[in-house]
């Protein structure tokens, strides 16, 4: 016969990696919808400087 505390160590085995399960497919399925909708990207114009380096005995 099966102790108490095997039955809910063997319980809670199960329920943990059945939420485990399901946290990495929820996981995977924001990934893939990611991927597939990736955001705008913003591209600026060029910038040109335009000075002089100070004089580094300063």
């Amino acid at each position: 016969m099966i102790s108490r505390l095997s039955a809910l160590a063997a319980v809670f085995a199960v329920v943990t990696t059945a939420s485990l399960a399901y946290a990495a497919n929820v996981q995977q399925e924001r990934a893939l919808q990611a991927a597939c909708n990736p955001m705008p990207v913003l591209q600026f114009e060029p910038v040109t400087i335009i000075g002089k380096r100070a004089d580094a005995s300063l």
